[in-house]
């Protein structure tokens, strides 16, 4: 624990995922689709449990490719409802489409909230003069105004998103992300909740990464080097560490 708090004391750089690490992304966006069903329901009668199920599969067949493009997000949600009514037999016109695409997006902004902690750890982060880099899946537009939502993006430094940059978390991302802005990977570490799609991808890049896991102990043995497999479950735990390690560094110093 000694050595972990040393190394994450020593780090300028403080990595995040956005989507389920910063805020309750599956539960928010449950709750905005919930509501576009119920008006979808009360003008066409179709039963919301099969438009669950049909979201469900057009989820499935476009998030990953839109993700690496270049759409908008209010695009993105106006095709996934064009691919819903269609699969009702349902006719519709794009002033449908913006309608269902602005009653998601109330709904959305209604039902997001951080996730414990995250601000004062935000906060704190700034006050001893770290950076913060959010490297996110997911459209840019929409994770700006996510954090803008979220009371998050002034403290954020750099956001990073695969949309903008063309290429996914695991086919590199991480690797052009340290380049372009010139970050030594070790002078990083990176808290992700997927640790196929976070934790694995960043620590092949060097950077010393953490799975956010709130159904789990914590795991915080090691060296605090990259391959080190460590996990917290919340981010209250995280400033716990870092605060310790940097007034142990604060007393190393008298």
């Amino acid at each position: 624990m000694d050595s972990l708090q040393t190394s994450f004391a020593a780090k300028s750089w403080f990595g995040f995922d956005l989507d389920d690490t910063l805020h309750e992304f599956r539960k928010a966006s449950g709750i905005a689709s919930l509501v576009v069903f119920e008006a979808i329901y009360l003008q066409h009668r179709v039963p919301i449990s099969l438009l669950q199920q049909s979201y469900s599969s057009i989820l499935a067949q476009m998030t990953a490719n839109a993700f690496a493009c270049g759409k908008t997000s209010t695009a993105y949600r106006k095709e996934r409802f064009t691919a819903l009514l269609q699969a009702h037999h349902i006719s519709t016109n794009d002033d449908h489409l913006e309608n269902l695409a602005a009653i998601y997006k109330r709904a959305l902004s209604a039902a997001l909230e951080p996730k414990p902690g995250a601000l004062a750890l935000f906060q704190y982060l700034k006050r001893i003069g770290k950076r913060i880099i959010i490297i996110t899946e997911g459209l840019r537009d929409a994770q700006e105004w996510t954090l803008e939502q979220l009371g998050l993006a002034q403290y954020v430094d750099i956001l990073i998103t695969t949309n903008e940059m063309g290429l996914a978390k695991v086919d590199g991302l991480f690797e052009k992300v340290l380049q372009r802005y010139n970050i030594k990977a070790e002078d990083m570490v990176y808290i992700g909740d997927n640790e196929k799609r976070d934790v694995m991808p960043a620590a092949e890049a060097g950077i010393l990464s953490i799975l956010y896991d709130e159904k789990s102990d914590c795991q915080l043995e090691g060296n605090g080097r990259p391959g080190s497999r460590l996990s917290i479950n919340s981010l209250a735990k995280l400033e716990y560490i870092l605060r310790m390690g940097i007034d142990a560094a604060g007393k190393g110093e008298h």
